[in-house]
């Protein structure tokens, strides 16, 4: 039903529409994305999220459109992976809240749809490829949630072979396709299906029940009608100031809410801000209060993962009223214990660390074991490098990441209660995982170049003068100017102009200019200067000579690799296949990649 708001106020139209006529109107370039809004910035966690979502029948909340009958704003012809710029459709819908659901589901159920791929998408493209493992986790676990026996969502790491039950979902909405993948699964040999431990129409049922889920799921639309630019980017900053929903946290308390001997109650958001205060005061920064949840959850044996809040609260509300408040103080103190371990690996801030699950894999073991000896920080250290160089939280498996976790969790108490040896391996993370190769890239969302630029720091940073910079002033940097806060080498770099190679630590302080520009003001540079930021010395007359600059920095990018493979060989960590640069998964939120500015 149509709504009018005010005399001169926009005209309203909800409606509820199927997905596919959504995918449809973005196909037809009918749905544009206004040039003001932000761009896409979803982890591929929260990619994985959004289809779980859907497959379930959860709501995932409605999609403000704005129509008007003039060319009043702008719109982009990107849409999320995909080139618009060709079509032609007779009126506009500009999406003004929904941008990243919709992007979402589009880049991803309209892969190979025959859409013109966006030329200047090099961040991630992979990201659109995403999969429903038909296996899931058939032998289930303990706390495992009964759904993610069924079947999972996820990213296949970097170079992994797609098994037969492992069908990207674009396949799943279409028919055709649908039946081919059901073909394979039957054609597939017996012995290759023992892997699963599930039988070839049991996987065919979980195949076709997502591709139903698919075809039948509406979203709720409202189309805001108005010709007035004012009141329409008005109405949109308004709606980006609406209060914070209810957080799993509040959720969780609410769920469990007593606890203790004489009906002691307590509440876990209090525990939570309690934890996060005193992370603050340690000078780590802000930490997301989820990832505080989950090293609770993680000590209380509970699965860090489960989003189905009532049934966890029918089902754990005693248990967990006489585990969490030990828990929680266990894991409170093993998420201080980590960030002093994190230190010691010169990560000293939030902003630098890879993955906030790291914090909470330290917390799980140094809960438990508070004063680890040698052979568990040996153990630790490698987890945390590897973990960071293989992208490994970036894959969008919550199950793997809850069992790792929960190993962590489980063999610290082993040694400290039971008195076992620390284990010389993880049986969830073995130490011959794949690592991502170097980022072609210098780009702070992926987390592949956060654990580039920790090794950096920990390698260490000299100033002019050759005082070392401490890497706590490098961590306050990037606490502060995230991206800018490495200095771009040489804006004119044909080759290498978006690589890492190009960016040095700021040692100039507030001075504008790019770094090439400041090293010439510099007489006499110091060898231990240079050395600390990978620059060939003598640098002689390379930065006022365009042609011999770009091989400094070809020259600093093969050092950086040669860097980084000597300290995975210390740590006992597989490099990676090859040693030229590759694309980088993008799996945090963060500001997109700035764009290089610097003068001459």
């Amino acid at each position: 039903m149509t709504q009018r708001v005010g005399d001169d106020g926009p005209e309203i139209n909800p409606s509820v529409v199927f997905l596919f006529d959504l995918l449809k109107w973005v196909r037809q370039g009918r749905i544009r994305v206004p040039a003001f809004q932000r761009s896409y910035v979803w982890s591929r966690a929260n990619m994985l999220d959004l289809f779980d979502s859907v497959r379930w029948s959860y709501p995932i909340g409605t999609l403000l459109f704005w129509k008007s009958s003039k060319d009043t704003a702008r719109s982009l012809a990107r849409f999320g992976p995909f080139d618009l710029a060709q079509t032609r459709p007779t009126e506009t819908l500009l999406l003004l809240d929904g941008q990243q659901r919709l992007t979402t589901l589009a880049g991803v159920l309209l892969r190979d749809s025959g859409l013109p791929a966006w030329s200047g998408d090099n961040e991630d493209t992979e990201r659109w490829a995403v999969y429903f493992d038909a296996s899931g986790n058939p032998k289930g676990g303990k706390g495992k949630a009964d759904r993610d026996r069924e079947g999972v969502f996820m990213h296949l790491a970097t170079g992994t072979q797609a098994r037969p039950w492992q069908v990207p979902l674009h396949q799943l909405s279409d028919t055709n396709k649908l039946f081919q993948a059901v073909a394979a699964i039957f054609k597939a040999p017996e012995e290759t299906l023992k892997e699963t431990g599930l039988t070839k129409d049991v996987l065919f049922d979980r195949l076709q029940a997502v591709a139903r889920a698919l075809q039948s799921y509406k979203i709720p639309i409202v189309e805001f009608v108005t010709d007035d630019l004012n009141l329409a980017v008005e109405s949109f900053t308004r709606l980006n100031r609406k209060g914070v929903p209810i957080g799993a946290d509040e959720m969780f308390s609410a769920l469990t809410y007593q606890a203790g001997a004489q009906g002691e109650r307590f509440h876990i958001a209090s525990e939570i801000d309690r934890a996060l205060a005193e992370i603050k005061q340690s000078g780590f920064g802000e930490v997301d209060r989820v990832l505080v949840l989950r090293a609770f959850l993680v000590a209380a044996d509970l699965d860090p993962y489960r989003t189905d809040w009532n049934k966890l609260g029918t089902e754990t509300r005693e248990s967990a009223a006489s585990k969490l408040p030990e828990a929680m103080c266990r894991a409170r103190k093993g998420l201080l214990s980590g960030i002093h371990l994190l230190r010691d690996e010169g990560i000293y801030n939030a902003r630098m660390l890879p993955y906030g699950l790291q914090l909470v894999g330290l917390s799980a073991w140094l809960g438990e074991d508070p004063n680890p000896g040698e052979a568990a920080r040996k153990l630790l250290r490698r987890w945390l490098w590897l973990t960071g160089f293989a992208s490994w939280f970036g894959q969008g498996n919550p199950s793997r990441y809850a069992a790792v976790l929960a190993e962590l969790r489980d063999q610290a108490r082993k040694v400290t209660q039971q008195g076992s040896a620390v284990p010389e391996r993880l049986e969830h993370l073995p130490w011959n995982t794949p690592t991502e190769p170097f980022p072609e890239r210098y780009d702070l969302r992926s987390a592949r170049v956060r654990t580039l630029l920790c090794l950096l720091a920990r390698h260490g940073v000299v100033e002019p003068n050759g005082e070392n910079k401490n890497v706590a002033a490098i961590a306050d940097d990037f606490a502060r100017n995230g991206p800018e806060a490495m200095r771009t080498l040489w804006v004119g770099s044909p080759l290498l102009r978006s690589s890492p190679a190009n960016r040095m630590f700021n040692v100039f302080g507030e001075e504008p200019g790019q770094a090439r520009t400041l090293l010439r003001k510099i007489q006499n540079h110091r060898q231990d200067f240079l050395e600390s930021h990978l620059l060939p010395c003598p640098l002689g007359d390379a930065l006022n000579n365009p042609d011999k600059m770009e091989s400094v920095l070809a020259s600093r990018l093969q050092r950086m690799i040669e860097l980084e493979r000597e300290f995975m060989t210390e740590l006992e960590i597989q490099a990676p296949a090859s040693a030229q640069p590759g694309k980088s998964p993008i799996d945090q939120d963060d500001e997109p990649p700035l764009p290089m500015l610097d003068s001459e």
